[in-house]
């Protein structure tokens, strides 16, 4: 019985020095490289010391308690708010992660400013110019994977770090979202004037007929 409460004591301490290097390395405060004093342990003896022991933790973790170490880590680990958790702070987190100083983004920008110009100038043109224009938008949102996995293979040549992740949410954000936002805003452009011609040709079938009823009106009062 004596036995049986000396493992459970010893148990115990493990689990509570467990938890303790836990909250350490949490708060930045790890013990693996710090000793107490403020000075760094030397890497060799670190691993000379994990030789020792090692055998040792093994055995130990066959204990029903280190379970309960285990849960209680998870339990500090998963209380702690790491990295963003609402949509805002993901989208400050993503426009945070690019350089907007470097050529690539400048030039990106640039490319859109472009095409809005270009987007604003052929709404007053010819219809023809503006479906080719949103035709040529058109490709570029369908090129979007390719141009994306040929800019992850070589965004050393261009930029500053790798905004093409295999996911391509840089791509869809900064590049397809803006094209696909123009392109809509010529289509509800040429919906309108589509409306605006047919109240027109509404509008001048009425008064053709209209017109066509004074001619037959004028041409029978000749007659009478």
């Amino acid at each position: 019985m004596a036995s049986l409460f000396k493992s459970l004591s010893e148990d115990m301490e493990k689990i509570a020095q467990v938890v303790e290097e836990g909250t350490k390395i949490i708060f930045g405060k790890s013990s693996l490289h710090d000793d107490p004093s403020g000075e760094n342990v030397d890497s060799n003896d670190l691993h000379d010391g994990d030789e020792d022991g090692f055998y040792d933790v093994e055995d130990e973790m066959d204990s029903p308690l280190m379970g309960m170490a285990d849960s209680v880590i998870s339990d500090i680990m998963s209380s702690q708010n790491v990295g963003p958790q609402t949509t805002m702070e993901n989208i400050q987190a993503f426009f945070s992660a690019i350089t907007w100083g470097e050529p690539f983004i400048s030039c990106l920008l640039a490319f859109h400013m472009v095409v809005i110009v270009t987007a604003y100038i052929l709404i007053r043109k010819d219809i023809y110019l503006r479906m080719g224009f949103m035709i040529f938008l058109g490709i570029i949102v369908r090129l979007a994977e390719q141009l994306n996995q040929l800019g992850n293979s070589r965004w050393r040549d261009f930029a500053t770090q790798n905004y093409f992740d295999k996911n391509g949410i840089f791509m869809g954000i900064m590049i397809c979202a803006p094209l696909l936002v123009i392109c809509f805003v010529m289509l509800v452009s040429l919906i309108q004037e589509a409306k605006n011609l047919l109240v027109d040709v509404k509008k001048m079938k009425i008064q053709a007929k209209e017109n066509a009823k004074k001619t037959t009106a004028e041409k029978r009062k000749k007659r009478d």
